[in-house]
């Protein structure tokens, strides 16, 4: 290894280590370090609040559209590959409360809810599908596709277990319009 110039092998240790230990402390900090979010559930509203301010809200009185949705997780990032993300989004006046989860195959599995969760088609799907025989299905997808998007803007995560809870929870309290998913 020369001493003079640009070392090469160097850089790329320290790009490696850089990585390594901004990994760790993000592992620690997501620990430490809450968002300052919470999902609440009223008996006439359910709401996002940051630190005390309303996000989002649905009035739970009004009609209120349930959307469900997974797809598979196809890149290793902080969730293992081959894991769903699944989600659920309370839409009213085109305002949405997404909520959502990571579950392993397995435990998505053991909750029998895979009906009640279609797989959201990537848009390349969609495209090389663009001989929609059934205007229902892209409909549908169109309806999730936007859901997804405001999900990774605004949407919040949780454990699995507060996912259930959360699911449960709206199942005993607005039976009107939450159908029974797990």
């Amino acid at each position: 290894i020369p001493s003079e110039g640009l070392n090469i092998l160097a850089v790329i240790i320290g790009f490696v280590l850089t990585a390594a230990v901004t990994q760790q402390i993000e592992k620690m900090l997501k620990i430490r370090w809450p968002s300052g979010r919470a999902v609440q559930i009223h008996d006439r509203h359910i709401q996002i609040v940051k630190r005390a301010k309303v996000e989002h809200e649905i009035d739970a009185s009004q009609r209120v559209n349930v959307l469900l949705w997974r797809f598979k997780i196809t890149r290793r990032s902080r969730v293992p590959k081959g894991w769903y993300m699944i989600a659920c989004a309370l839409e009213q006046d085109d305002h949405y409360v997404p909520v959502y989860t990571f579950i392993s195959p397995a435990d998505f599995d053991a909750l029998k809810a895979n009906p009640h969760f279609p797989l959201l088609q990537s848009k390349k799907e969609m495209k090389a599908d663009s001989g929609y025989s059934d205007m229902r299905l892209a409909g549908e997808q169109r309806r999730l596709h936007t859901a997804e998007n405001i999900r990774w803007m605004d949407g919040a995560e949780m454990t699995t277990e507060d996912f259930k809870t959360f699911l449960r929870s709206l199942q005993e309290q607005f039976p009107q319009w939450m159908p029974s998913v797990i």
